[in-house]
């Protein structure tokens, strides 16, 4: 029998928009000779679930209140207005890029009902969404990342300039501790532009990361699985912005060149691959993730950031690196499922 899946997307998030782009192209991969799909939006302002009666694209979240419904513990769906209860979800495929849907918010009520979910765990979102305290770990564990301090909201009008970027040098970067697509980052080039850049930042969180820049190839590797992951060979990002921005990442006339795979030796690429990996496990990954790197003259490999549900776009790196490794989107789509009940099956067999 058909399994029944809920693709979540939308969200409270700046990144709403990007959720939709990548829930369509889920939805367009999923196999639906296994697979019941229920397209469930979660509205920008509101945060209220909206089931979408028809699957069409592009895909647009329909608010109709007809289409309200909430997620019951059995797993079901309950309709508020006409008061029907679906059959039971099966497994969740979360597509929610940034806070409230990648941060673990949304993982932990999955694992409070016992409901099967592609992705990491609440832990590991917690921590892949959150630039400070993934990184203290990755240094922790010996893993190279670029110098950077972190400043919360309430610190923003005491701050010694002059002290904050010393260690940390120009130019450097700041960016919301919590978010992604880039929302809220500045290259800062003059110690006059950082109050802007901390500004600017502080709209999107109440904690900041200023960050030193670091000279070399900006590559980025897809993993997917649990305890054994795979992962695929680097891919290089070049771009003609000042840095790869939003504009850089989404938009076709950003002027960026992605090449799939990365030009380089062999023994470069899994050295990449070696110290990818690493990070996945330091930081509790499952599933998927897509893994954001620098890659020095010297040859050392700094790691960026780890994204716990990356874009599914069309210009997203995700699948477009599986695509070159000869996994194609149906594919993919149905390996993440499994991983995802895969994981469940493993919670499950342990003692209470």
């Amino acid at each position: 029998m058909k399994k029944n899946i809920a693709v979540i997307f939308g969200g409270q998030s700046a990144e709403h928009e990007v959720s939709l782009k990548s829930a369509e192209f889920i939805l367009k991969s999923l196999d639906t000779t296994k697979y019941k799909p229920y397209a469930i939006g979660i509205e920008k302002e509101t945060g209220l679930w909206y089931l979408q009666p028809n699957i069409t694209f592009p895909l647009t979240l329909n608010t109709h209140s007809d289409n309200l419904v909430s997620l019951l513990p059995d797993h079901k769906l309950y309709h508020v207005h006409t008061k029907m209860i679906s059959d039971a979800i099966d497994v969740v495929f979360p597509v929610l890029h940034g806070p409230n849907g990648e941060d673990g918010t949304l993982q932990g009520l999955l694992q409070l009902i016992g409901l099967p979910f592609v992705g990491a765990n609440c832990l590991g979102s917690a921590i892949g969404m959150d630039k400070d305290v993934s990184k203290r770990l990755l240094r922790e564990a010996g893993i190279p990342v670029a110098p950077f301090k972190t400043i919360r909201a309430h610190e923003l009008g005491t701050i010694d300039e002059t002290a904050l970027l010393n260690g940390i040098g120009l130019p450097c970067f700041v960016k919301p501790a919590n978010m992604g697509s880039s929302y809220g980052i500045s290259k800062v080039n003059t110690a006059q532009e950082l109050q802007a850049a901390l500004t600017l930042a502080f709209q999107y969180d109440r904690k900041v990361l200023i960050e030193g820049a670091i000279t070399g190839r900006e590559v980025e590797c897809s993993v997917m699985g649990n305890d054994f992951p795979l992962v695929t060979n680097p891919c290089e990002i070049k771009v003609t912005r000042e840095y790869y921005d939003f504009t850089a990442k989404y938009d076709d006339n950003g002027g960026t060149e992605f090449i799939v795979p990365a030009i380089m030796e062999p023994a470069l690429q899994e050295k990449i691959k070696a110290v990818v990996l690493k990070a996945y496990s330091c930081l509790d990954c499952r599933g998927l993730a897509r893994v954001d790197c620098f890659l020095t003259k010297e040859g050392v490999v700094y790691i960026n950031e780890l994204n716990t549900i990356p874009g599914f776009t069309a210009m997203s790196m995700y699948p477009r690196m599986w695509q070159a490794a000869g996994v194609d989107g149906p594919t993919l789509v149905t390996k993440l499922i499994h991983y995802a009940f895969e994981a469940f099956d493993q919670q499950q067999n342990l003692l209470v």
